[in-house]
């Protein structure tokens, strides 16, 4: 009668803590005081012959729950002395105090050596897997500190490419002035040349003041034609705006390249499970590659940063309506609807998607968003129990 009674309380203990949210020390203090109450009642109340098996049990009880449960030494002390005070005042009422002697030599020693080592166990467990915690902390922020290096450096790679591709595109663009600009100066150059030849011809009409002019005109032209060899220049250009380098390929590959040839790396440092889940059709889109290979950096580096460790990560192509779909889930710890809203538009309206790669990493997914949303396509996320942190990326396909 009293174990079910015990079972109840217990039961009851559990189900009004989880609805008033307790913490979880002052359910399991309640919990396992309510169960080492029984047991230290049961240890007092029987007789000298049966109380060995009782006292042994309970020593067990107490030794299992002291080295299993984490939490901090207090308790298990509190809960030992609990159960010598609850076994004495039991005795005390059962026999006045006497024959303690048989108490004590009949499992009452051993129960006091057990629940005494239990404490110290626990004492010891807890400091160590505090260590433990402290150090996993350390190496959980160290592993966020490199994925934001990474995630710098490859900004940096980014925009050199993106630089050097501007600076092909400038370079001709110079090329083309200055051969226009050559050829327009060696027109006028020759035909400057042509007049005086022509003058020259009939130097006998000339005065020997308009000779001396003709060959100042001659000189200046010569000296023209020569800088006009080492004139060039080039008009402004707005480098702050990204041009896009459009062109179609299939995105398959690009998503592939980017899970296991980037992000695979980033997860192994946080022990998380990244999957590849590829649609077995060729999906071509009109898209500028190296951008998208930022886009894909910028998000699954960042997915990762703010994932749990151990916890799924999948990446998923598919198809839909002429749509080319990309998913990216992350099954562990929800960041949060307002989390994410909170890091989806940190972008500042007026900044362009340039300067923003240059700037805190914490921009990460709102520069991704960006991203997407300037190349045409549309970006949606998540974060609820039933998708877990959702991504969603589309663009049109190409046929």
């Amino acid at each position: 009668m009293l174990r079910l009674l015990v079972a109840g309380i217990s039961y009851g203990i559990y189900t009004y803590g989880y609805r008033l949210d307790w913490p979880y020390e002052k359910t399991i203090a309640l919990f396992i005081g309510v169960n080492v109450f029984m047991h230290a009642y049961v240890c007092g109340h029987v007789s000298f012959y049966d109380v060995t098996a009782y006292f042994l049990l309970f020593s067990v009880f107490i030794f299992l729950v002291n080295i299993t449960l984490f939490w901090k030494p207090i308790y298990p002390v509190v809960l030992c002395l609990f159960s010598y005070a609850v076994i004495g005042v039991t005795y005390y009422f059962r026999t006045s105090g006497e024959n303690v002697q048989y108490l004590i030599s009949r499992g009452g020693t051993v129960y006091l050596v057990l629940s005494s080592f239990s404490c110290l166990a626990s004492y010891n467990r807890y400091l160590i897997l505090k260590r433990d915690l402290a150090k996993n902390i350390l190496i959980e922020e160290a592993n966020n500190r490199l994925l934001s290096q990474n995630e710098r450096i490859s900004d940096q790679k980014y925009i050199i490419e993106e630089s050097n591709r501007q600076l092909k595109v400038l370079n001709d663009y110079k090329n083309d002035t200055m051969n226009i600009m050559m050829h327009d100066f060696r027109n006028f150059n020759g035909s400057i040349k042509m007049s005086l030849d022509l003058l020259l011809a009939k130097q006998d009409n000339l005065t020997a003041e308009q000779k001396e002019i003709v060959q100042y005109i001659g000189a200046s032209n010569e000296k023209l034609g020569y800088l006009s060899e080492k004139l060039g220049g080039t008009a402004d250009k707005n480098e702050a705006k990204i041009d896009f380098n459009y062109e179609i390929f299939d995105i398959g590959p690009v998503v592939e390249k980017a899970v296991i040839g980037i992000a695979s790396d980033a997860a192994q440092m946080k022990q998380i499970n990244l999957q590849l889940h590829l649609s077995p059709t060729v999906m071509k889109v009109y898209l500028d590659k190296l951008f998208l290979n930022q886009l894909l950096f910028k998000l699954l580096s960042n997915t990762i940063r703010y994932a749990q460790s151990g916890s799924i990560i999948t990446v998923h192509t598919n198809e839909i309506n002429d749509k080319c779909i990309i998913e990216v889930v992350n099954v562990g710890k929800l960041i949060g609807k307002q989390k994410m809203d909170e890091l989806f538009n940190k972008l500042q309206p007026h900044k362009n998607v340039k300067d923003a790669l240059n700037t805190d990493d914490d921009l990460g997914l709102a520069v991704a968003k960006k991203l997407t949303e300037t190349m045409g396509g549309t970006f949606a996320y998540n974060s609820e129990e039933k998708t877990g942190n959702y991504y969603r990326i589309e663009f049109a396909s190409t046929h």
